[in-house]
C-alpha cells in the first residue's frame, strides 16, 4: 500500500532525481514511486514525495523529525495511469496507415495519463534538464494502438489538434518554449509512443470513442525527412504557419 507525505523546509534547492536518491539511501531502492518538488515564492522548497509502502513513508517521517526538515502525511490526490517507464517517445507525422515520419524523438521517457483521462503527461531528460509534456484531451483527435504480430514492441498513435504545452523544472515547473530542434514538437501532428508489448493499457482509455487498435505493423523516416519534404513528396499543399500542428494533418489522410 503506498503512502504520501509533504516534505518542507529544504536548506538549498533540490531536483526530483536528486530527493529521490536521497531518500532510498534510507529506505531503500525503488521504494520511491513519485516526486513533486515546488517553491512559492519567499518560501523555502518543498516536496510531494509517493512511497510504494507505508513502512517507507513511516520511516522518513520518523527520520524528518531529527533534522531540520518538516514533514507530513497528506491525503492520496487522484490516481494516474502509468503506462511505463524508460519508453521512447516520437514527434513527427503518420504519413500512410504503416509509415510514420519522425521530426524528433527521445527516449527513457516516463508517461502517465491522469485517472480522468483529461491528460497525458511525458517527464524526460533533455540537455540535463527535466521537462515535461503536457498534452490535455482537448488536443487529441485520435488515438491508435497499432499492435503487430510477433514484434516486442506496439506503438501507441496520438493524432493531434494542438500541440502539448512544456514545462521545465528550474526549481519548480515553469512554461518553456518549443526547446526541440527545429521546434519540432510544434511542426509535429502526431505522437508515437513505443511501447513493450507486455505494457498495460488502461480499460478506460481504450473505452474512449476515438481509441482504437490495428495489427499493422509501423515503420519509422528519419528525422532529416522534413514536413516541407514530405509535402513535395506526397503532393500536398500545406496551410498555415510552420509551427501549427494543424498545418501537418492533411500529411496523415494520406
Amino acid at each position: 500500500m503506498a503512502k504520501m507525505i509533504t516534505l518542507s523546509g529544504f536548506a538549498s534547492p533540490v531536483s526530483p532525481k536528486a530527493l529521490k536518491d536521497f531518500l532510498e539511501e534510507h529506505t531503500g531502492e525503488g521504494t520511491v514511486s513519485d516526486v513533486e518538488v515546488g517553491q512559492n515564492k519567499g518560501l523555502k522548497a518543498h516536496a510531494v514525495v509517493e512511497f510504494t509502502t507505508v513502512e517507507a513513508a513511516d520511516l522518513i517521517m520518523s527520520l524528518a523529525g531529527n533534522s531540520y526538515l518538516k514533514a507530513s502525511y497528506v491525503k492520496r490526490r487522484t490516481p494516474h495511469y502509468k503506462l511505463g517507464d524508460d519508453l521512447k517517445l516520437n514527434f513527427g507525422c503518420q504519413i500512410s496507415k504503416d509509415k510514420f515520419s519522425v521530426f524528433w524523438s527521445q527516449e527513457n521517457v516516463s508517461v502517465k495519463l491522469c485517472s480522468d483521462l483529461r491528460k497525458f503527461e511525458f517527464f524526460l531528460s533533455y540537455e540535463s534538464v527535466d521537462s515535461r509534456f503536457e498534452l490535455s484531451d482537448e488536443s487529441i483527435s485520435q488515438i491508435e494502438l497499432h499492435i503487430p504480430s510477433g514484434h516486442s514492441v506496439k506503438y501507441l498513435v496520438i493524432q493531434l489538434h494542438g500541440p502539448p504545452m512544456i514545462y521545465k523544472n528550474d526549481i519548480h515547473w515553469v512554461r518553456e518554449v518549443d526547446f526541440t530542434p527545429s521546434s519540432s514538437v510544434g511542426k509535429s501532428s502526431a505522437i508515437c509512443l513505443e511501447l513493450p508489448t507486455r505494457a498495460h493499457i488502461p480499460k478506460a482509455l481504450k473505452d474512449l470513442f476515438y481509441y482504437k487498435e490495428s495489427p499493422i505493423p509501423l515503420s519509422f523516416m528519419g528525422p532529416e525527412v522534413g514536413v516541407s519534404k514530405l509535402a513535395r513528396i506526397l503532393n500536398v499543399k500545406r496551410h498555415g504557419g510552420a509551427h501549427h500542428a494543424r498545418s501537418n494533418s492533411l500529411l496523415t489522410s494520406q
